[in-house]
């Protein structure tokens, strides 16, 4: 049996614009997966489509699907995302991890929520020994209660006795580095001479 030009030619078009239809009218879906911060604290993040659809995405791994018409949700975990997206994941530089403990006023002990957060810390800076080329470095801050010197060396106290407490707890600290900045970075502007406990802090910073 012959098929005559004219038919091949009307039987392909037919099929490239089938294949249009198809794309335009059920484009590829897009999707978003919500990955844990480095230190297992909880955050969100809404998902909106064109169409103004959202989705909320609260917990880790937790996936939203994105259609032309909807958004779907699921849930994944850590092996599924990191073998989908393996290449991905090669090519991503070490993320840096900062981790925030704070002070009871004038001194250089911790606030009980800190105290509580810290095995947290420990438990990721144990990491450490995995992770050769690894800087840690750890930041003091003050609040802007006291003079510009005193809160320079509260901060570099409170830096050098979270160093002391992370060696005491068996956290190689050996190339670690402790500095002060004082007032200088608040985390909440507030005027001068006030207490503010956010600005009592340490910065844990693992690159």
């Amino acid at each position: 049996m012959r098929i005559s030009r004219p038919a091949i030619v009307f039987v392909l078009a037919g099929a490239i614009l089938a294949a249009l239809y198809f794309y335009y009218a059920r484009p590829p879906s897009e999707r978003v997966v919500l990955l844990p911060h480095p230190d297992g604290t909880r955050s969100a993040i809404i998902v909106q489509s064109k169409t103004g659809a959202t989705a909320v995405l609260d917990r880790p791994y937790s996936v939203a699907t994105i259609s032309k018409t909807k958004i779907g949700s699921d849930q994944t975990d850590e092996a599924s995302v990191k073998t989908r997206y393996k290449d991905l994941y090669d090519a991503l530089p070490a993320r840096t991890r900062s981790y925030l403990l704070y002070f009871e006023t004038g001194g250089t002990r911790l606030t009980p929520a800190s105290e509580k957060f810290l095995p947290v810390v420990l438990g990721v800076l144990r990491d450490l020994k995995d992770m050769p080329a690894s800087e840690l470095i750890v930041i003091g801050h003050a609040d802007e209660v006291g003079s510009e010197a005193m809160n320079d060396a509260l901060s570099r106290q409170r830096a050098l006795s979270v160093v002391n407490l992370l060696k005491a707890k068996g956290i190689d600290t050996t190339h670690a580095a402790a500095v002060g900045r004082g007032s200088r970075d608040p985390l909440v502007a507030v005027r001068k001479g006030a207490a503010e406990v956010k600005n009592r802090r340490v910065e844990i910073r693992l690159k």
